[in-house]
């Protein structure tokens, strides 16, 4: 018994029906094939073009060179004793800011548990919303206890 009857077989297909499709399935395959071997060659065609334009190297070479001097003039800056000062302040002000608002919070609490109202006025006649929030801390101690 030969390949094809034996697929007959199991398949349960016409000999004729099955040989179709077994010659559509080469055709196509065959067609696959021929596709990916003219896409290989399209986007080999492409890398050549774009790898042998000498503009386009020049242009390449000097946004290299831009973005080294960029680096380089950042590296100065943020080295300048103007830029160090700045970011000390910056720092300072942030650690300022995060005691004021976690005494804020507390002060918010606090407000709320009095009234039960999540807004306040201010005496410029505005109104501010705030919201009530609890944040679990890690244990102490590294978890044993």
């Amino acid at each position: 018994m030969d390949d094809t009857q034996k697929s007959q077989q199991v398949s349960g297909m016409p000999t004729d029906t099955l040989s179709a499709l077994q010659a559509l399935l080469e055709r196509q395959t065959e067609r696959v094939d021929d596709l990916r071997r003219k896409i290989r060659a399209a986007s080999e065609s492409m890398k050549s073009i774009l790898d042998n334009d000498e503009k386009l190297a020049e242009v390449s070479q000097s946004a290299e060179k831009a973005a080294q001097d960029m680096k380089s003039r950042k590296k100065t800056l943020t080295e300048s004793l103007e830029f160090r000062e700045q970011r000390g302040k910056t720092i300072e002000l942030k650690d300022e800011l995060k005691e004021l608002e976690e005494t804020l919070n507390s002060h918010l609490i606090s407000y709320f548990q009095q009234t039960g109202v999540k807004t306040f006025d201010t005496t410029d006649g505005d109104q501010r919303e705030f919201k009530v929030y609890a944040k679990v801390l890690p244990k102490k101690g590294g978890g044993r206890e």
